[in-house]
């Protein structure tokens, strides 16, 4: 495959991995945040005697707990897919259309894959 000669410089480039490193750390911090509560919950409800109307509320924090941490994995996951398109020097380039994705959208969104407005 050639070379794909639009693309950010290099110094956009290091400015957005800058920004996309801080956000995975960030994540990485909220996602072991919440697996640590998971377990310490876990830990409460195997050594506690509950009535059904505590089992019920556990049961339903532990799947809102389930769905955030599924979402945080999956920023997660985003973010070390756009750091891999930093790599590949094709970070910033829309998937649709082959054109840079304005970098106003990239600052607001660094995860972003597509540009939303037609030029």
């Amino acid at each position: 495959m050639s070379k794909n000669p639009i693309q950010y410089s290099p110094q956009k480039l290091k400015k957005f991995k800058s920004i996309l490193d801080e956000e995975l750390r960030q994540t990485n911090e909220e996602l072991a945040r919440y697996k640590a509560d998971r377990k310490a919950q876990k830990e409460r409800m195997a050594n506690t005697n509950v009535d059904f109307n505590q089992s019920s509320k556990h049961f339903q924090q532990r799947a809102t707990n389930k769905q955030l941490i599924n979402r945080i994995q999956r920023k997660s996951r985003e973010l070390r897919s756009a750091l891999e398109r930093i790599q590949d020097k094709t970070y910033g380039v829309c998937d649709r259309t082959g054109q840079l994705i304005r970098e106003e959208r990239l600052l607001a969104k660094p995860t972003a894959r597509f540009d939303i407005l037609k030029r």
